[in-house]
Protein backbone atom coordinates (compact mmCIF):
# COMPACT_ATOMS: atom_id res chain seq x y z
CA UNK A 1 0.00 0.00 0.00
CA UNK A 2 1.48 3.34 -0.93
CA UNK A 3 -1.16 5.77 0.36
CA UNK A 4 -0.49 7.21 3.80
CA UNK A 5 -3.48 6.65 6.10
CA UNK A 6 -2.11 8.08 9.34
CA UNK A 7 0.58 10.64 10.12
CA UNK A 8 1.92 10.53 13.67
CA UNK A 9 3.60 13.69 14.91
CA UNK A 10 6.04 13.13 17.77
CA UNK A 11 7.73 15.56 20.16
CA UNK A 12 11.08 13.91 19.47
CA UNK A 13 13.98 16.39 19.47
CA UNK A 14 15.84 15.13 16.43
CA UNK A 15 13.91 17.10 13.80
CA UNK A 16 12.87 15.71 10.42
CA UNK A 17 14.05 12.12 9.93
CA UNK A 18 12.56 8.74 9.17
CA UNK A 19 12.75 5.46 11.02
CA UNK A 20 13.45 6.51 14.60
CA UNK A 21 12.93 4.14 17.53
CA UNK A 22 9.52 5.13 18.88
CA UNK A 23 7.91 5.14 15.45
CA UNK A 24 9.47 1.76 14.63
CA UNK A 25 8.03 0.38 17.86
CA UNK A 26 4.55 1.81 17.24
CA UNK A 27 4.55 0.54 13.66
CA UNK A 28 5.58 -2.97 14.70
CA UNK A 29 2.91 -3.01 17.43
CA UNK A 30 0.30 -2.09 14.82
CA UNK A 31 1.62 -4.88 12.57
CA UNK A 32 1.20 -7.26 15.52
CA UNK A 33 -2.37 -6.07 16.04
CA UNK A 34 -3.39 -6.66 12.43
CA UNK A 35 -2.10 -10.24 12.65
CA UNK A 36 -0.05 -10.86 9.56
CA UNK A 37 -1.60 -8.30 7.26
CA UNK A 38 1.56 -6.19 7.30
CA UNK A 39 1.54 -5.88 3.50
CA UNK A 40 -1.65 -3.81 3.82
CA UNK A 41 0.14 -1.23 5.91
CA UNK A 42 3.52 -0.85 4.24
CA UNK A 43 3.82 2.87 3.66
CA UNK A 44 0.49 3.63 5.36
CA UNK A 45 2.05 5.06 8.55
CA UNK A 46 4.05 8.27 8.41
CA UNK A 47 6.01 9.20 11.54
CA UNK A 48 7.42 12.71 11.91
CA UNK A 49 9.58 13.93 14.79
CA UNK A 50 8.84 17.62 15.27
CA UNK A 51 11.87 18.74 17.30
CA UNK A 52 10.17 19.63 20.54
CA UNK A 53 6.75 20.19 22.05
CA UNK A 54 6.44 23.86 21.03
CA UNK A 55 7.02 23.01 17.37
CA UNK A 56 4.64 20.07 17.63
CA UNK A 57 1.92 22.33 19.05
CA UNK A 58 2.55 24.95 16.34
CA UNK A 59 2.28 22.26 13.66
CA UNK A 60 -1.03 21.08 15.14
CA UNK A 61 -2.42 24.61 15.07
CA UNK A 62 -1.01 25.76 11.73
CA UNK A 63 -0.33 22.83 9.42
CA UNK A 64 -3.00 20.15 9.90
CA UNK A 65 -4.90 21.07 6.75
CA UNK A 66 -1.75 20.74 4.66
CA UNK A 67 -0.67 17.48 6.28
CA UNK A 68 -4.12 15.92 5.93
CA UNK A 69 -5.00 17.36 2.50
CA UNK A 70 -5.27 13.81 1.11
CA UNK A 71 -7.72 12.72 3.84
CA UNK A 72 -5.28 11.00 6.18
CA UNK A 73 -5.77 11.10 9.93
CA UNK A 74 -3.24 12.90 12.13
CA UNK A 75 -2.18 11.94 15.66
CA UNK A 76 -0.04 14.20 17.84
CA UNK A 77 1.91 12.53 20.65
CA UNK A 78 2.80 14.82 23.56
CA UNK A 79 4.65 14.10 26.80
CA UNK A 80 2.01 14.44 29.53
CA UNK A 81 4.42 15.77 32.15
CA UNK A 82 4.91 19.09 30.36
CA UNK A 83 1.83 19.35 28.14
CA UNK A 84 -0.23 21.39 30.63
CA UNK A 85 2.48 24.01 30.98
CA UNK A 86 2.91 24.06 27.20
CA UNK A 87 -0.70 25.19 26.78
CA UNK A 88 -0.51 27.54 29.77
CA UNK A 89 -2.53 25.46 32.20
CA UNK A 90 -1.48 24.96 35.80
CA UNK A 91 -2.43 22.93 38.84
CA UNK A 92 -3.67 19.36 38.90
CA UNK A 93 -5.11 18.83 35.45
CA UNK A 94 -7.24 16.15 33.89
CA UNK A 95 -6.06 14.69 30.60
CA UNK A 96 -9.27 15.90 28.95
CA UNK A 97 -8.51 19.51 29.91
CA UNK A 98 -5.03 19.32 28.40
CA UNK A 99 -6.26 17.65 25.20
CA UNK A 100 -9.03 20.24 24.82
CA UNK A 101 -6.54 23.09 25.23
CA UNK A 102 -4.09 21.50 22.76
CA UNK A 103 -6.81 21.11 20.13
CA UNK A 104 -8.06 24.68 20.55
CA UNK A 105 -7.47 26.56 17.28
CA UNK A 106 -6.68 23.37 15.38
CA UNK A 107 -8.44 22.61 12.12
CA UNK A 108 -11.86 21.08 12.68
CA UNK A 109 -11.93 19.55 9.20
CA UNK A 110 -9.18 17.02 9.94
CA UNK A 111 -9.44 13.67 11.73
CA UNK A 112 -7.09 14.74 14.50
CA UNK A 113 -6.29 12.98 17.77
CA UNK A 114 -4.00 13.77 20.68
CA UNK A 115 -2.23 11.11 22.75
CA UNK A 116 -0.53 12.09 26.00
CA UNK A 117 2.30 9.72 26.85
CA UNK A 118 2.12 8.88 30.54
CA UNK A 119 4.76 11.19 31.95
CA UNK A 120 7.08 11.29 28.91
CA UNK A 121 9.12 9.37 26.34
CA UNK A 122 11.29 7.92 29.08
CA UNK A 123 8.22 6.08 30.38
CA UNK A 124 8.18 4.08 27.13
CA UNK A 125 11.84 3.13 27.66
CA UNK A 126 10.99 2.22 31.28
CA UNK A 127 8.16 0.00 30.03
CA UNK A 128 10.42 -1.81 27.54
CA UNK A 129 13.44 -2.28 29.84
CA UNK A 130 12.14 -4.97 32.23
CA UNK A 131 10.43 -6.76 29.34
CA UNK A 132 13.73 -7.40 27.55
CA UNK A 133 16.39 -8.83 29.87
CA UNK A 134 18.87 -8.98 26.96
CA UNK A 135 19.23 -5.18 26.90
CA UNK A 136 22.38 -3.84 28.57
CA UNK A 137 21.56 -1.83 31.72
CA UNK A 138 24.08 0.88 30.75
CA UNK A 139 22.22 1.34 27.47
CA UNK A 140 18.94 1.71 29.39
CA UNK A 141 20.52 4.28 31.71
CA UNK A 142 21.80 6.25 28.71
CA UNK A 143 18.37 6.10 27.06
CA UNK A 144 16.73 7.36 30.25
CA UNK A 145 19.34 10.12 30.35
CA UNK A 146 17.93 11.44 27.05
CA UNK A 147 20.65 9.94 24.84
CA UNK A 148 18.68 9.78 21.57
CA UNK A 149 20.94 7.14 20.00
CA UNK A 150 20.60 4.86 23.05
CA UNK A 151 16.83 5.44 23.10
CA UNK A 152 16.62 4.46 19.44
CA UNK A 153 18.57 1.27 20.06
CA UNK A 154 16.35 0.23 22.99
CA UNK A 155 13.09 0.94 21.14
CA UNK A 156 14.30 -0.43 17.80
CA UNK A 157 15.36 -3.61 19.59
CA UNK A 158 11.81 -4.00 20.88
CA UNK A 159 10.55 -3.44 17.33
CA UNK A 160 12.39 -6.47 15.95
CA UNK A 161 10.02 -9.00 14.45
CA UNK A 162 11.04 -11.70 16.94
CA UNK A 163 10.49 -9.43 19.98
CA UNK A 164 6.69 -9.63 20.04
CA UNK A 165 6.57 -10.79 23.67
CA UNK A 166 8.67 -7.74 24.62
CA UNK A 167 6.18 -5.46 22.86
CA UNK A 168 3.17 -7.14 24.46
CA UNK A 169 4.79 -6.74 27.88
CA UNK A 170 5.63 -3.07 27.22
CA UNK A 171 2.08 -2.30 26.06
CA UNK A 172 0.69 -3.74 29.30
CA UNK A 173 3.16 -1.66 31.29
CA UNK A 174 2.39 1.63 29.51
CA UNK A 175 -1.33 2.37 28.93
CA UNK A 176 -0.63 5.48 26.86
CA UNK A 177 1.53 3.47 24.43
CA UNK A 178 -1.32 0.96 24.22
CA UNK A 179 -3.75 3.83 23.57
CA UNK A 180 -1.56 5.11 20.73
CA UNK A 181 -1.27 1.67 19.12
CA UNK A 182 -5.02 1.05 19.49
CA UNK A 183 -5.83 4.42 17.90
CA UNK A 184 -3.44 3.90 14.97
CA UNK A 185 -4.72 0.37 14.41
CA UNK A 186 -8.34 1.56 14.34
CA UNK A 187 -7.55 4.35 11.90
CA UNK A 188 -5.64 2.10 9.54
CA UNK A 189 -8.57 -0.28 9.50
CA UNK A 190 -10.86 2.59 8.55
CA UNK A 191 -12.47 3.08 11.94
CA UNK A 192 -12.30 6.35 13.76
CA UNK A 193 -13.53 5.29 17.19
CA UNK A 194 -14.37 7.64 20.04
CA UNK A 195 -12.57 10.92 20.55
CA UNK A 196 -9.33 10.62 22.45
CA UNK A 197 -9.47 11.92 25.99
Amino acid sequence: MSRVLVTILYEDQRGPTRGFGLHKLVTRCVFDAINGERHRLEGALDGRPMKGSAKLLATCREDLDDIAADGRAVIAVFDADKAGKLVQLSGKLKREEIVTKITTNCSSGVRFFVILLVENMESVVQAVAPCDPSIDRKLIDSALGKDLAARDIVLSNAAREEARTVRECALKANPSLQELVTRVTALTRGGVGPAVT
